[in-house]
């Protein structure tokens, strides 16, 4: 397969103003395309993993950095241009990560993922027709308000313990289910019994929301697993609800964007 970082807005200057990292499966034609939104910790190594992992299972991923902001190391740029802050934090310095994600504004996320999907649209190597979307954590939250944002261009939305869904992620942003009349995409929501950020209480909120509102969902709570426990780089790793959400994310992709 074919990874690596681009910037998914094409210039003619030496400004990088959307870095993303891009993996595209070998073989010929177009792939489906996934849309990869990282968590509080920003765009690790672990989670341009997960976007190398389902070009190799044959879809077209992209994970743009949401931390981003436009910068460029020419000698005639501005000072504040050189200034670039980091797009990801260890897993040790989560309070670091969470104070970082505390500064991503919706209005912000939103502006990336409208850039990601008319790169994705753009792409000859990425089926037409609208783009799934896999997030975690932060990710997940924005996995799900995405598709409320944008309901023509996504098919399909995954979320991995995702925050801020039934009441708001912080005072300046809004609960997402309060947008959950305009999602149109199948949602696949994954959550641990032992999530000590996302209670029981969180989770039939959603699944009650989203019940009265008719949306085509499942959501599955994994036993003795806590948040975080995709993470194979964290004390909280799961094996087995690991490999079992992950086989499940690429049934449901697989069934709702079409086989690769």
């Amino acid at each position: 397969m074919r990874t690596g970082m681009i910037d998914m807005e094409s210039n003619t200057t030496l400004v990088q103003c959307y870095p993303a990292h891009e993996a595209v499966p070998n073989g010929e034609g177009s792939f489906p395309p996934v849309l990869l939104l990282h968590d509080e910790f920003g765009l690790t190594a672990h989670l341009r993993g997960v976007a190398n992992r389902l070009a190799g299972a044959g879809f077209y991923a992209l994970a743009p950095n949401l931390y981003a902001l436009p910068t460029s190391f020419a000698e005639v740029a501005p000072e504040w241009m050189k200034a670039t802050g980091p797009s990801f934090f260890p897993y040790s310095d989560e309070a670091a990560a969470r104070e970082r994600a505390a500064t991503l504004s919706d209005e912000r996320a939103d502006a990336i993922v409208t850039r990601a999907l008319a790169y994705i649209a753009g792409r000859s190597r990425a089926r037409a027709g609208g783009a799934g979307v896999v997030g975690f954590s932060m990710g997940g939250r924005l996995a799900l308000l995405s598709a409320c944002e944008h309901p023509g261009e996504i098919r399909a939305a995954v979320g991995f313990y995702p925050r801020g869904l039934a009441s708001p992620a912080s005072a300046r942003k809004a609960a997402v289910l309060d947008r959950a009349a305009a999602l149109e995409a199948p949602l696949l929501l994954f959550y641990g019994a032992f999530d000590q950020e996302i209670r029981a209480a969180e989770r039939e909120a959603v699944r009650g929301r989203l019940t009265a509102l008719g949306k085509d969902f499942r959501l599955q709570v994994f036993p003795e697993a806590p948040h975080g426990f995709f993470c194979p780089e964290r004390e909280e790793h799961r094996i087995a609800a690991s490999k079992a959400a992950w086989d499940q994310t690429l049934a449901f992709l697989r069934k709702n964007l079409g086989e690769p």
